[in-house]
Parts: C-alpha cells; structure tokens; sequence
C-alpha cells in the first residue's frame, strides 16, 4: 500500500480501502491495476546525487528473476509480435492467473505488440487456441498429459 492516494477507513466498525483520487471505496486490486497511481518520495541520505528515490513495490526475487528471463517456445524472436510483426511492447504470458509462474516455468511466453495484447488478452478464442497449442508442445517434449493436467489444472485438448 504504497500509492499516496490509498487510504484505509472505517465505517460502522468496517474497514475498507478509500481512493482520494477516485473518491470512492475500491477493492486493491483496483488500486493494483490503477495507471495513476502515485508514490511517496523519500529523501535520500546516503547518496546526494540521488535524492528522491520512489518507493516500488518490492517483488519476490524468484518471480522478478523469471521475469526477467522469460523465453518463448512458439518463437526464437521475442523482439518482434508474433501475431502482425510490429516490434513487441508486452510479453503475454499463455496461462495467466494462478498458473502465470508456470507459463513463464515452462516457456508459454508470447511477445506481442501493445495493439494486439490488449485486443486479444481477454479474447477466449485467441486464449483457448495458445492453450491448445501449450498443452500439446507440453506432451510433445515435456511430460504426458496427466503431468500437464496436475500442472496447470485443466486439460484443453
């Protein structure tokens, strides 16, 4: 709860989160997914040079590094987006939700230009069809399909 706009209240012996920006009550992931959030500044004492530092929110080393090193099984060129070829903006991983870390485990990474991710994030087509073709690179080279279902909880074939 870093965002300078987000407070907790209480109302009638409840307590929830406030947005002074929106004005309204919100759930935090609200405030997660919001692009205008904004963050204390500290001053530095160590380091002159540097004065106002802004506070992030701190991830796990684990998820960081994975992020960091995210690869692509469809393709060897994540420079460029796999569905129209414009140079790629986001990295969408094919699994999201709770089974994000092992898209990102197993390779399932797509890289897409900003255009094509937000037409085709929420596209139950686009999602079902690079489920399909996960799941059968998956029992191709990985393990059997009754691997892949205790992985990722769902077989799609």
């Amino acid at each position: 709860m870093n965002c300078i706009n987000l407070k907790i209240k209480t109302k009638k012996g409840r307590k929830f989160l406030y947005c002074d920006l929106l004005k309204k009550e919100i759930t935090f992931d609200n405030c997660k997914d919001c692009a205008n959030k904004e963050y204390k500044k500290v001053k530095c004492t160590i380091n002159r040079k540097n004065c106002a530092k802004i506070i992030k929110i701190k991830k796990n080393p684990k998820i960081a590094k994975l992020e960091r090193n995210r690869k692509s099984v469809f393709t060897n060129d994540l420079t460029k987006c796999i569905l129209c070829g414009k140079p790629k903006e986001d990295l969408h991983e094919v699994f999201a939700g709770r089974n994000r870390l092992n898209s990102m485990r197993y390779n399932f990474v797509l890289p897409l230009c900003h255009d094509c991710h937000s037409i085709n994030q929420n596209n139950s087509q686009f999602n079902e069809f690079w489920h399909k073709k996960a799941q059968l690179y998956y029992e191709l080279h990985l393990g059997s399909r009754n691997e892949f279902i205790s992985i990722f909880g769902r077989n799609y074939l």
